[in-house]
């Protein structure tokens, strides 16, 4: 029997050596390991926030495109009736008497001749994420504009201001 030694040429024994040195540099540290685990949970911890707000301000779409149809509704109800409707159901819109799975949209606050006001309350403002909106119709020498109001903060009331030129109540931000 012939031993094998390190200066003889034979493939299949450099073949071997050569994948046991492989193997020993292939493959990472436990401690490799848990810095990048570390480090994608610390960006999932940061996102979270941003993302539930997007989840939030996805939700107030609902909203606004709910007021977004009573005013328009509004003004081609006054339109023929010259005065503006207290009443959802005189609208004739198809909005579900619940309102939409976010919001509630009560009776309006007032209205009379020139002015309409609509609220879309939030449901659950904490659970959701969500604001609370305001919407004037106003009517003045046969024009009509609209104000839009947000709420300052989730859950916080808002309502517009009697004239489309007055500031939204309540610390809210005006949208138009």
């Amino acid at each position: 029997m012939k031993y094998i030694t390190g200066k003889q040429k034979h493939p299949q024994i450099k073949m071997l050596l050569h994948l046991l040195a492989m193997k020993k540099e292939n493959g990472f540290t436990m401690i490799e390991l848990l810095v990048v685990i570390l480090m994608v949970s610390l960006l999932a911890v940061i996102s979270y926030p941003n993302y539930i707000n997007q989840i939030g301000k996805a939700r107030e779409t609902d909203a606004k495109n709910y007021l977004g149809a009573i005013a328009r509704a509004q003004q081609a109800y006054h339109w023929e009736a010259h005065i503006f409707a207290a009443d959802l159901n005189k609208l004739q819109l198809y909005i579900n008497a619940t309102g939409s799975t976010y919001y509630d949209f009560p009776v309006a606050t007032i209205a009379t001749t020139d002015l309409v006001k609509h609220n879309a309350v939030a449901i659950d403002p904490i659970k959701y994420q969500v604001k609370n909106y305001a919407i004037g119709v106003y009517f003045n020498a046969g024009l009509y504009d609209i104000a839009i109001c947000q709420g300052f903060d989730i859950g916080e009331d808002v309502n517009v201001a009697d004239t489309n030129s007055g500031n939204c109540d309540n610390n809210g931000i005006k949208i138009k």
